[in-house]
């Protein structure tokens, strides 16, 4: 009986489907953004400038989530640690910020340099997918 409980326990094991990174959704919408972009800008070079930015915004989005990951795991670590100080949580927190508001400067920096690259039309024909694949980003972040 020991035997078949051990090998129930490891079958489940075996079976379980690892869960998908929280970013599946948001390179979905940035792929759908990039295929946009592509469709709407009519000039092929504005057109590839403006995937490239959509390439970068994905490296942001990526870059956050791995900060995120990493920044959780110090925080269990120095959790974990008894002897661990004040200073060194608020430490740990001032260069989290760091990292995120040069992150935010980043984001708002290609938003600007976006909507100097695409006409007002342009712009307008890709806020829908814009707009999702934001709220897709935002929603990695808090997945983690």
């Amino acid at each position: 009986m020991r035997n078949f409980l051990f090998f129930l326990l490891l079958l489940a094991a075996c079976s379980h489907e690892p869960k998908p990174s929280a970013l599946v959704p948001a390179e979905g919408a940035l792929d759908e953004l990039r295929a946009a972009v592509a469709r709407e800008v009519k000039d092929p070079d504005r057109a590839r400038r403006a995937v490239a930015l959509v390439d970068e915004m994905e490296r942001i989005v990526a870059a956050a989530n791995a900060d995120y990951k990493d920044h959780e795991a110090r925080l269990r670590a120095l959790n974990a640690n008894y002897d661990a100080k004040e200073e060194d949580f608020r430490a740990l927190f001032r260069d989290f910020n760091a990292r995120r508001d040069a992150r935010q400067a980043r984001t708002l920096e290609l938003n600007q340099r976006a909507k100097a690259l695409v006409t007002a039309g342009e712009w307008q024909a890709l806020a829908k997918l814009r707009e999702e694949a934001a709220r897709r980003a935002v929603e990695a972040g808090s997945e983690i």
